[in-house]
Parts: C-alpha cells; sequence; structure tokens
C-alpha cells in the first residue's frame, strides 16, 4: 500500500515529524511495486457483520481520482455506479471461485465505500481488471463503522481525533493480469487517493491461504514477536474468533526463512514498516487466517514513492 501523512500534522503520538508537501508530488507520476505476483488483501466476511448496527461517513467527505495509463484507466467509483457491480464480480471470482452459487462478493459495507477500480479500456469501458475497495475517516470526524471490527478490536486506532484512518480491503486482480502491471496502478492509485483526502494511518486484514491457523504457526508467532504495533496503536481479535495455534519461541524457527514463508503483501508490508497486531482470526467464510496491519503513510511515502510503473 502506499500512504500519505498530512503535510502539517503535528508529531503523531509514536514520534513521527512534520513532512513537507514536495515530498509527495511525484506520487502522482511514481510509486513502486513490492510483490510481482498479485495478492489480496481481503475484507471480511459479511456473515460476521450482517447484524451489526453501522455508522457511516458521508460520501461528501471522499474526494475522487481518476487517471489513464497506457490502455487503462484508474479511478474510484461509488454505489449505484454500474461499475461496482463489475468490481463485486472479480472479488467473487478471486475469493470464491469454486462457488457457483453465486456471481458477486457483496455485502453491505460496498455502498459506503468507495471502489478503486482498474478498467482496461481495450476491452471495454466497464471492463475491470483490478480492485480495491476503501473505507475512510477523516481527522476530527465522528467514529464510523469498518468492518475489520467484525474480527479485531481496533479502539486504540480511534484514540487519537487529529488522524486520518483509512480502511482497505477486498483487493483483487483478474486473474489474466497478475504480472505486476495492475498492483503498481492499483498502488498508484491509493498513493493519488490518499493525497489529496490527507490519509494518515491505513489498516486492513491480511490474509495467510487456509482458515487452519496451525499450518502457520511458526509465521504468526514471528509476526507476534517482531512486527507488534506500539501501545497507542496495538490491536487484537475478538476473542470468540481468536485463532488457536502453537506458539513458538525465537529459538524455534529461522526469522529469515519465516519472513520468506510469508505471504508476498504481508513481507511488502513489513518491508514498508508495517505493524501487525497481536493475534490472528480464522475466517471459514473465506478459508482464510487473518491478521491485522496497521501503517503510517510517512514511511511508505518515503519507500515507494520514488520508483515508477
Amino acid at each position: 500500500m502506499v500512504f500519505q501523512l498530512k503535510a502539517k500534522n503535528k508529531k503523531l503520538n509514536h514520534g513521527f515529524s512534520k513532512n513537507k508537501p514536495n515530498k509527495f508530488r511525484s506520487i502522482f507520476t511514481k510509486v513502486k511495486v513490492v510483490a510481482k505476483n498479485v495478492i489480496y488483501v481481503k475484507g471480511w466476511s459479511k456473515s460476521l457483520v450482517e447484524n451489526k448496527t453501522i455508522n457511516f461517513l458521508s460520501k461528501k467527505y471522499r474526494n475522487n481520482i481518476e487517471f489513464s495509463f497506457s490502455n487503462f484507466i484508474v479511478k474510484t467509483v461509488k454505489e449505484p455506479d454500474p461499475i461496482v457491480s463489475k468490481s463485486k464480480e472479480l472479488r467473487h471470482k478471486s475469493f470464491f471461485k469454486d462457488n457457483k452459487n453465486q456471481t458477486k462478493d457483496s455485502d453491505k459495507f460496498d455502498d459506503y465505500c468507495d471502489h478503486l477500480v482498474v478498467i482496461d479500456k481495450s476491452i471495454s469501458d466497464n471492463y475491470v481488471v483490478g480492485s480495491y475497495r476503501l473505507l475512510l475517516k477523516p481527522k476530527n470526524k465522528r467514529r464510523i463503522s469498518f468492518y475489520s471490527e467484525s474480527e479485531f478490536n481496533i479502539d486504540k486506532l480511534f484514540k487519537n481525533q487529529n488522524l486520518s484512518l483509512m480502511e482497505a480491503g477486498r483487493s483483487c486482480v483478474h486473474k489474466d493480469y497478475r504480472d505486476g502491471r495492475i498492483i503498481k496502478l492499483l498502488w498508484r492509485g491509493l498513493a493519488s487517493y490518499i493525497l489529496i483526502n490527507k490519509v494518515d494511518l491505513i489498516f486492513g486484514c491480511a490474509s495467510f491461504p487456509s482458515s487452519n491457523s496451525q499450518l502457520f504457526a511458526k509465521e504468526l508467532s514471528y509476526l507476534n514477536s517482531n512486527h507488534r504495533p506500539p501501545k497507542n496503536f496495538s490491536c487484537h481479535p475478538i476473542a470468540r474468533l481468536r485463532a488457536n495455534y502453537k506458539r513458538y519461541k525465537g529459538n524455534e524457527y529461522d526469522d529469515k526463512e519465516i519472513f520468506r514463508s510469508l505471504p508476498p503483501l504481508i513481507k511488502a508490508y513489513i518491508r514498508a514498516g508495517a505493524w501487525i497486531g497481536e493475534g490472528a482470526v480464522c475466517d471459514y467464510a473465506f478459508n482464510t487466517t487473518d491478521v491485522l496491519v496497521v501503517l503510517n503513510s510517512r514511511n511508505i511515502i518515503k519507500k515507494y514513492s520514488n520508483l515508477s510503473i
């Protein structure tokens, strides 16, 4: 992911200093890719949020983006734009390819999110080949509901009202376009969106490819030992959903070997300075084991603003 920290922000609780606007100007034309193959940041099972009372941010606070690159268009869209439906179809093919009973991945959060899409206009004006789902809370605005709250306790992220928060999820790329191009364009789109919406902190779930968390016990132990966030940003699973797996000590695994075995997107986040919340959740609907990723925009801009697509 790519983030932007508000240029005039005072130091955050965890000690970041001011940043100048001119450090971010190249973000619209340059962005770095961190994984050659496309991996998705999955959202959350709709079964976990069906009965939840949800408060959402008014759409008036959100700014749209749109730009072209070669034969691709990158832009944000909202319901009821028909392109959102195409994005949902792509998500279903990516997350539930074996489920023939449905054609779209959809839940009640879709109506209130911005949908960042990449369209291959050489095929058609609505041929979506990449997608992210974004939910924004500007600073000093009332707290809103995020669907990560159906899996994790994220209360501490809301303590500092001077931070603008954004949740990113449901990221996916069409199977025929997984050569690195589309993920780069998605990240450039994220950079643009984050810049114009003055986002300070991004969070969301990243997944291991099975709901059997024991398969990833050493990886999860490594993450909890080496990449937990500072106390003011600490998050943890909801008790009833917490994954049970064997906790390994640091002398029971090789850090470098474990890092190499992590899913590519989680590795990319860590290289960007991401924190991984304590514990994990088994999402049986998506057949994944989820961890919560928290990223400060300062680190991402510094690391990824100077590489071209």
